[in-house]
């Protein structure tokens, strides 16, 4: 009766009053969701109550410089007339001090504000006593040159990545013959990957839209309706993204740059699948003789409590993501739900609304895709409100037994033996090694920011070619004397190099990579101590001045109560060997402790908090993975009166996840599909390490999405008494949805090609293939195979506590046996 309400009452004036507020609050949103670029960042804040946070809280009050974003400018030159530098002024090396001047220059405006703080060359070292330094600056072999760039992050991300967006312009700029400029580290690699990604992104989902329309229009049968889903997409894509915006602009949610393309993607796939599931309904009941209004009450009954639960179910999935607060990941969370949760309102409210609004225009929607409107044999017949009523006249019947399809036969396989046996244990064998291979998987830090090919030039030239630079982010460790002690003492000079002893036997790095006040070297590999005390020790040192005098200003702060021992490594300090790095600075400052309790020492790099991250998920996954599990089970078992159900559900779903995260571990760490060449599936040396956790409530999600679907019509033709046993609903079922399944799973899988299209981005290659994978392997294994064959050998039980009407109950009730004696 509700159905038939809410129906009589979109098909007057309330379906137009409808539309005109979805129309009224999508112009509102448009210039919010264009708007959600600017509230990205990839400045992450460490967890809270981790070893980053107070390593970071300690840090930052003692020397705050040390935060700031420090970027790399690489600049070669290939014009000999121009390479050549014999001194620190402008005349004698005026090639590279002309264009590290043009970049100055072009920062003019973020000086003025605070963003730009400093740029660090060659050039500044033109007193006689520091030349010793312009070495690390300039090298004359290579003809090339860098300069240190910092940025301040107090006047926010935006300021930052415009000031780094400017510099990659003027670098662009001077890229002339003779002259290549480039710029490296964290936010130019992140700010070039995603300019490079987007667009990628944007042409491979705009060929991937064509596709999933072509589909659409071809099993739907009718062209005029492929309008009703690229409405929907549209639409949830602009509101969804509107709804992020505030949050993100008040600093209610940290939005990582690569959560608004997942919001694009998740928009695209489920508009287009859940406008599937409600018209794919809707030509079928008007295929089988209902009238236009009945189509539409069965769109709405059927297509909508699918979408309902299983769009419930999805949100629940994804809204799991909160419960790590770290790189954004809870933040991909709350916009996925977000975006579900539009899209899931979108269908149920806007889908009946368009058909019903628009009857005169949909009711010509035929029952034949390959044939145009205007040339098609038509019986006109009118409505109960005088629009016409078009429908296909088709020389051939609708086949009577469905089972005879490929769909049919296959489930009539799986469900009867040996088949329900065989089919299960064999898809299990198959699936096993890749699930085991997925244990022994090397997780690997970085890649949620990317890269592009011009920052990963830069960055392996200034490794190679500056190894005492490192990548411009070192290692920071902070030495201060418990109480009111000072720096300028015997016994911090001796701590401090003990410590600093310590770091290089734990890390194995070599003594040039070391600087601190307490530091002094020579030709061995081992670090060697400078006293502070007598005539050579450093407090005569200081009073000379020099060299020394310039490294006391940069390491100790301004009260002479703390100094920093910095570690330069030889190789990316985005690393895996970054993240060991790290681990290893820790362990050298507890054992340092132990030893020295009257000194307070905390190791810090960018990379600790990427650490911490990993630990703080590793710890919350188990547990949160078997929340999400039990409420969105216990959903589907309320929904569907039948206690044992989430049970199969889940025998049917875990594996096959497990399996598909596992391939990752062969494609992206063992490199099984390098020989295909495509970049986006080359081997990136393990998975980036938050990929298993996200992608695992995905697959949760979007594999119940389509089992629930197929259940829900075994649900309804067996509660319906159109079916007196188990069987012979479940290969109705199969053969009945099998075209719309498929259909949809194709559809999902092309909404997230854009992902694996693009390789600047691991994180979203790997997401991409892993979500690409799981929904194929949902849509072709699980639901057509494993389901079937896990529901047959339940029988009864399939609706405990529950009972299923029997042939008493509805005599007219068709078998298994009489279904199988029309074939």
């Amino acid at each position: 009766m509700a159905v038939k309400q809410y129906v009589q009452f979109l098909q007057g004036k309330g379906g137009k009053a409808t539309l005109a507020l979805i129309a009224l609050i999508t112009v509102v949103a448009v210039p919010f969701c264009f708007r959600l670029g600017d509230t990205t960042t990839n400045q992450f804040s460490p967890a809270p109550g981790s070893k980053s946070a107070h390593e970071t809280d300690v840090l930052q009050g003692e020397f705050p410089s040390s935060f700031y974003d420090r970027e790399t400018l690489y600049v070669e030159c290939a014009a000999p007339a121009d390479c050549s530098c014999t001194g620190a002024d402008a005349a004698s090396c005026k090639g590279f001090h002309s264009t590290l001047g043009a970049v100055q220059q072009s920062l003019a405006d973020f000086r003025s504000s605070g963003t730009f703080v400093s740029m660090t060359s060659y050039f500044d070292y033109s007193d006689p006593q520091l030349a010793g330094l312009r070495g690390g600056y300039y090298n004359a072999s290579a003809s090339s040159m860098i300069a240190q760039l910092q940025f301040s992050l107090e006047n926010g991300d935006a300021d930052l990545t415009k000031a780094v967006q400017a510099v990659l312009d003027k670098a662009a700029a001077l890229s002339t013959e003779g002259w290549k400029v480039f710029l490296t580290g964290k936010e130019a690699a992140q700010i070039s990957a995603t300019a490079s990604a987007g667009k990628v992104i944007g042409m491979a989902d705009g060929n991937g839209m064509i596709l999933i329309v072509i589909l659409f229009g071809w099993q739907v049968r009718s062209w005029r309706l492929t309008l009703i889903p690229v409405i929907n997409t549209i639409i949830c894509l602009i509101v969804a993204r509107a709804l992020v915006y505030p949050l993100a602009n008040a600093g209610l949610i940290v939005l990582p740059s690569y959560v608004p393309n997942v919001v694009l993607f998740l928009a695209i796939a489920l508009s287009v699948d859940y406008s599937f599931f409600h018209l794919s309904r809707f030509q079928e009941v008007r295929r089988e003789g209902g009238d236009y209004k009945t189509a539409v009450e069965q769109m709405v009954t059927t297509g909508g409590r699918v979408v309902l639960v299983s769009g419930v179910v999805l949100m629940f999935c994804w809204l799991a993501l909160a419960a790590f607060p770290v790189f954004g990941t809870n933040t991909l969370g709350y916009c996925a739900s977000i975006t579900i949760l539009v899209c899931i309102l979108a269908n149920l409210v806007m889908n009946p609304a368009l058909v019903l609004v628009f009857e005169s225009y949909f009711s010509r929607a035929g029952q034949n895709a390959c044939r145009c409107c205007c040339r098609r044999r038509r019986d006109v017949s009118v409505s109960e409100n005088g629009n016409p009523l078009v429908s296909e006249v088709s020389q051939e019947s609708p086949p009577k037994d469905v089972t005879k399809n490929c769909y049919g036969r296959i489930a009539t396989f799986v469900t009867a033996c040996p088949g329900m046996i065989i089919v299960p244990v064999v898809i299990y064998a198959l699936l096993l090694p890749a699930a085991i291979r997925l244990f022994n998987a090397t997780l690997t830090v970085g890649g949620i920011a990317g890269s592009s090919a011009d920052t990963d030039y830069a960055l392996q030239h200034v490794l190679n070619e500056y190894p005492s630079q490192g990548a411009g982010v070192p290692l920071t460790v902070l030495l201060s004397p418990s109480g009111s002690g000072t720096v300028k003492s015997q016994a911090y000079f001796q701590a401090g190099c003990e410590l600093a002893q310590i770091l290089q036997e734990k890390t194995q790095l070599d003594a040039s990579a070391f600087r601190g006040v307490m530091l002094a070297h020579d030709a061995s590999d081992k670090i060697g101590c400078m006293p502070w005390d007598g005539t050579r020790g450093a407090g005569a040192a200081l009073e000379q001045g020099g060299i020394y005098g310039w490294a006391w200003t940069q390491a100790v702060n301004p009260s002479n109560t703390s100094s920093l021992l910095t570690v330069t490594p030889p190789f990316d300090v985005f690393s895996n060997q970054a993240k060991d790095l790290v681990t290893q600075a820790r362990s050298a400052v507890d054992e340092f402790h132990a030893q020295h309790g009257d000194f307070e020492s905390v190791s810090y790099h960018p990379m600790a908090v990427n650490v911490d991250a990993e630990e703080l998920a590793a710890g919350r996954f188990p547990y949160v993975v078997a929340v999400t599990a039990l409420i969105v089970f216990c959903l589907v078992g309320i929904r569907y009166r039948a206690a044992l159900i989430p049970v199969k559900l889940f025998f049917t779903i875990a594996l096959p996840i497990i399996a598909v995260l596992g391939s990752g571990v062969y494609v992206f760490q063992d490199g099984a599909l390098n020989f295909t060449g495509i970049p986006s599936l080359q081997s990136q040396g393990g998975l980036v390490w938050i990929n298993p956790i996200a992608c695992t409530f995905m697959l949760i999600g979007f594999g119940l999405d389509y089992d629930i679907f197929l259940f829900s019509r075994i649900y309804a033709s067996r509660k319906s008494g159109e079916f007196k046993d188990d069987r012979a609903a479940i290969v109705n079922a199969v053969a009945v949805t099998g075209p719309v399944i498929t259909t949809a799973g194709l559809i999902m899988a092309l909404a997230f090609i854009g992902m694996v299209a693009q390789h600047d981005n691991p994180f979203l290659c790997q997401m991409g293939y892993t979500m690409i994978l799981g929904v194929l392997v949902d849509t072709f294994i699980v639901r057509t195979l494993l389901v079937p064959a896990v529901l047959a050998m339940a029988g009864k039980l399939n609706w405990w506590p529950g009972k299923m009407p029997t042939n008493d109950d509805y005599p007219q009730a068709t078998s298994m046996a009489a279904s199988s004696s029309t074939v």
